[in-house]
């Protein structure tokens, strides 16, 4: 549903923006036996607007939220682990028709955690541009296994687009 600080800021009186964009919400979790223990230590949460969604969200995936606890053993493999997670999904909705991904790739606030009700003290949280190269670093590794086409920021997007008006943007729930 769109909220109405956003209807009543960026569109007229004919509301050309759209009541709601309908999606299909969904929690990814990955699980490593350690020691004979189910241990969680990846979860991501998704939005996937299909056709039946409005323009601008048609066929379009969000990851909202990621995060991870650094309990993966080995150690040394837990990015190329996430990574292949992250690829593992955005090859599975290419396949079904989706068109475009979004991630929301900004890092926690301090004391916040985004799935995991806590963290280990000694886990550091990545600061943005961090968060944002490790996210980068993924999508090259998409483009060479085929999976991803293309990769900007949502400014850049914008601009090659050439909108003037927020409502052409995507409007994804909880942002």
């Amino acid at each position: 549903e769109v909220k109405p600080g956003m209807k009543n800021r960026f569109c007229g009186e004919n509301g050309d923006l759209p009541e709601s964009f309908p999606y299909r919400a969904k929690a990814l979790f990955a699980f490593q036996d350690i020691d004979g223990v189910d241990v969680c230590f990846f979860g991501m949460h998704v939005q996937e607007y299909g056709s039946d969604s409005p323009m601008p969200n048609t066929r379009r995936v969000y990851l909202a939220y990621l995060d991870s606890v650094h309990f993966f053993r080995p150690k040394p493999l837990r990015t190329a682990v996430y990574h292949e997670i992250l690829l593992g999904y955005l090859d599975y909705v290419k396949q079904l028709g989706y068109t475009m991904a979004h991630i929301w790739a900004c890092p926690p606030s301090e004391g916040d955690d985004y799935i995991f009700h806590c963290h280990p003290p000694e886990q550091k949280i990545p600061k943005p541009k961090r968060l944002q190269e490790w996210y980068k670093k993924m999508l090259d590794r998409g483009i060479i296994k085929r999976i991803v086409l293309d990769y900007k920021d949502i400014l850049k997007q914008a601009v090659e687009d050439d909108l003037s008006i927020p409502v052409g943007l995507p409007y994804f729930e909880g942002d």
